[in-house]
């Protein structure tokens, strides 16, 4: 089974991705970015094989989770998917360039959603 860990700072999209994915068959795990700190913490307490990150988050900005996962020794080669309500240029190309697998446009659905996810292990 494929363990997806979620951050997001909306409870609400958190719940809706993990029941999405959890009714594909997949294990998630959803994390609250309360600090990076404490997101990179979690990400490295069981190993991984997607991270669904939003950008726009205030206590943890998607693009700093971003570069700081691929300057993590444990988490560098985690595949990431980036999802986010604001198509801004300029932060698509900058988490482009640090290595993101793929990026999704919100509102997600869930059928959608899992596709992408899937594909993306797949990759």
């Amino acid at each position: 089974m494929h363990r997806i860990a979620i951050v997001d700072d909306s409870r609400l999209v958190r719940a809706f991705a993990a029941a999405a994915l959890r009714a594909k068959g997949f294990e998630v795990v959803e994390v609250a970015p309360t600090s990076l700190f404490d997101v990179l913490n979690q990400l490295r307490e069981r190993p991984l094989d997607l991270l669904v990150v939003d950008v726009l988050m205030p206590e943890c900005p998607g693009e700093t989770l971003v570069r700081a996962v691929r300057e993590d020794a444990v988490l560098k080669d985690l595949p990431i998917l980036v999802v986010s309500a604001h198509r801004d240029d300029t932060t698509l190309q900058t988490v482009q360039q640090l290595g993101i697998s793929g990026f999704l446009l919100k509102p997600v659905d869930a059928a959608t959603l899992a596709a992408k996810v899937a594909e993306t292990i797949e990759a």
